[in-house]
């Protein structure tokens, strides 16, 4: 979720919320959080890659999140105990620590901070929903895609290290983050390649003309 993307991530608020929680590995492919299911409560991710999505009843799936640690999810469900909104599933193995309610309401007690922090959290996952929603919205394809390359931070998609001129995600990914088909996908990357745009390579993209793609975009 972080990526080191976010001015607030606190490192010391996020050691004392994950040392509270149950520690687990989990490995490549196991599912998390499943849409409609009970929520084990907020899930820190201390190490690896998770997908954060939502299912159709015809086994489609909407990304809403890639997230590589250290991040947070399911803290909505954590606090009003409702059954999981999305589904999340490990892409690497992973190292998560899962924070149960009282123990969430006993740290925001001892410390205010840790209130605030998750609070914002809450509010960066709005602001992605949002602005994958607007562009869903009022963007065509072609782009919808710009502007992913380009603020690929606000749609929760943090995959190479912080290096936000890189974006490594499969075409199949982009195509659900963005709402069209693998191959349209794959047209259409092709076609900011040759325009020189960005170069491409095996599940990697890098953004060559920030400022040809922002022309692309409005």
């Amino acid at each position: 979720m972080y990526g080191g993307a976010n001015d607030y991530f606190d490192i010391d608020l996020w050691e004392k919320i994950v040392s509270s929680g149950r520690q687990k590995t989990c490995a490549k492919g196991e599912r998390l959080l499943s849409k409609g299911k009970a929520c084990p409560g907020l899930i820190c991710l201390k190490d690896g890659k998770v997908k954060i999505f939502s299912e159709t009843a015809d086994s489609n799936e909407k990304i809403f999140g890639l997230l590589v640690a250290p991040a947070m999810f399911g803290e909505t469900e954590a606090f009003d105990q409702g059954p999981c909104m999305i589904s999340a599933v490990a892409l690497t193995k992973i190292e998560i620590a899962v924070v149960n309610l009282a123990a969430l309401r006993s740290l925001m007690a001892e410390n205010l901070r840790i209130a605030h922090f998750l609070i914002y959290s809450i509010g960066a996952k709005l602001r992605w929903t949002t602005y994958q929603a607007a562009d869903m919205t009022c963007l065509r394809t072609r782009n919808r895609l710009a502007s992913l390359l380009l603020g690929h931070g606000k749609y929760a998609v943090f995959t190479y290290n912080n290096d936000f001129d890189v974006l490594s995600m499969t075409h199949e990914e982009i195509a659900s983050f963005i709402g069209c088909t693998r191959p349209k996908v794959t047209v259409l990357l092709k076609e900011f390649a040759r325009e020189g745009l960005i170069e491409t390579k095996r599940n990697q993209i890098k953004i060559l003309d920030r400022e040809a793609l922002k022309v692309v975009v409005y």
